[in-house]
């Protein structure tokens, strides 16, 4: 799974890499948790546009937005199936930058964290898939952006901290992932057969304690 990530580099970094083509609010954040609101991009008539997301994907047809908070991943290998993300793939497919993430390991009795990023350190995305919801929460009208990540069965940089990881797009295959005219097979042709090698660090134990 992808349950903690960061983002660190300057903007001015992530709109040449993702070729943005808006202003928005940006600030370096080193411990980005579930239910928080993550940078995203999307493919607009005019280019990339970045946004905010709550991260935990609510589907459309949901009664309780409180869905989201189990649905932060979606498995590459069957979200083109599954009802609660099939539309998501089809419809509404996203960047999400990110300069690294977190994964836990279990180590004797506690559990400590590595971190993992590129090993040329180059900015990169995490597939996404978004959703707009629109419902009642404690007698209101609400309406809701959220996404999920998708993840994959781990690589050899990977398998022996996780068996899951998330797909990790370099900045051509993210050009092929917001294409809406994408054909499918070369969508899950991206999210399976990528490959990138990764960095591995440990982190302070401490991690777990802050999020922002």
């Amino acid at each position: 799974m992808c349950g903690r990530y960061m983002l660190y580099y300057d903007k001015d970094v992530i709109i040449d890499a993702f070729n943005l083509m808006n202003e928005f609010d940006y600030e370096e954040r080193f411990n980005i948790a579930p239910s928080q609101n993550i940078l995203a991009i999307v493919k607009a008539s005019n280019g990339n546009r970045a946004g905010y997301m709550k991260w935990g994907l609510v589907p459309k047809w949901a009664d309780d937005p409180k869905i989201g908070n189990k649905l932060i991943n979606a498995r590459s290998e069957t979200v083109d199936e599954k009802p609660s993300f099939k539309e998501s793939f089809y419809k509404r497919r996203c960047l999400i930058p990110a300069s690294g993430f977190y994964e836990w390991v279990k180590e004797g009795n506690k559990k400590q964290p590595y971190q993992f990023s590129l090993v040329h350190n180059k900015p990169f995305a995490f597939a996404g898939i978004w959703s707009r919801w629109a419902g009642v929460v404690d007698g209101k009208e609400e309406e809701r952006i959220t996404c999920s990540i998708l993840t994959k069965t781990s690589n050899s940089s990977m398998e022996k901290y996780h068996n899951r990881m998330p797909v990790i797009l370099e900045a051509g295959e993210g050009d092929v992932w917001l294409d809406r005219c994408a054909e499918k097979d070369n969508l899950l042709s991206i999210l399976h057969n990528n490959n990138p090698e990764l960095f591995v660090e440990q982190v302070s134990s401490e991690l777990n304690l802050n999020t922002r």
